[in-house]
């Protein structure tokens, strides 16, 4: 009866709809670990849900769970994780539209060459069960050129950033600039005190590829480099106006 009420209870509190204060979307490989760190830090723990919804198939996660309700669980505060916001739009109920939206962008080039290895890494670890490693295997190929060649992994940040226009995000941060960029954050949203956390690099030395590589990746990546061209423009706006 104990554990009735209580999933009853559970059940009451996810209808009510999250008081959703902040909207971060987290393109892969770019300190979106560390970043939901210092969200934690801010806003409380289980306040910061992890929220993936993925790109080719409608699977929506929260915390690294199925999740298939209208609204968002009622105490979140902020939603970061993989996912567009037309695609959080259409799976989930959100009373108030004026949420700031917020992300992260990177080189287009060293994104694409860092997830690769990540994704290297990742398989390395779980060769032992191929249960779990066939998938990866099968998204990353064999070779960096080869993934990176693979439309799925062309133009990733242009995806992740479909139905919003860059300068309509609340903030566009640089990872290159990650310390620097989240003191501008912070003013932008007014938060009193938060930590910075070391992002986490891959480990990997990329002298390996070469700049024939590299081109070729900048050029399966035209609209990213664009994007992220416009980003680095923002950015120069931003620090002036909040020198």
């Amino acid at each position: 009866m104990l554990r009735y009420l209580y999933r009853y209870q559970r059940w009451r509190e996810r209808q009510k709809a999250a008081d959703l204060e902040l909207i971060s979307i987290h393109i892969p490989k770019t300190a979106g670990t560390s970043f939901r760190n210092t969200l934690k830090g801010v806003y409380g723990g289980e306040a910061v849900i992890r929220l993936d919804i993925e790109l080719e198939v409608p699977v929506v996660k929260v915390n690294e769970e199925l999740y298939t309700e209208r609204q968002l669980p009622s105490w979140t505060r902020v939603a970061h994780g993989h996912f567009t916001y037309p695609l959080l739009q259409q799976h989930f109920d959100l009373p108030n539209q004026d949420v700031p939206v917020i992300t992260w962008v990177r080189d287009p080039v060293e994104r694409v060459i860092s997830n690769f290895y990540y994704l290297s890494k990742i398989l390395a670890k779980e060769l032992d069960e191929p249960s779990k490693g066939l998938n990866i295997l099968i998204k990353m190929q064999r070779q960096l050129m080869e993934y990176a060649r693979d439309p799925m992994s062309c133009n990733r940040i242009s995806k992740y950033l479909k139905g919003v226009a860059l300068e309509d995000f609340t903030f566009v941060g640089i990872q290159k600039h990650y310390s620097e960029d989240m003191n501008s954050l912070a003013k932008i949203l007014d938060w009193q005190n938060f930590e910075v956390y070391e992002y986490n690099r891959t480990g990997k030395s990329y002298d390996e590829v070469t700049p024939k590589q590299r081109d070729e990746i900048r050029a399966l990546n035209d609209e990213d480099v664009r994007l992220y061209e416009q980003a680095l423009e923002l950015r120069e706006k931003r620090m002036q106006e909040y020198a």
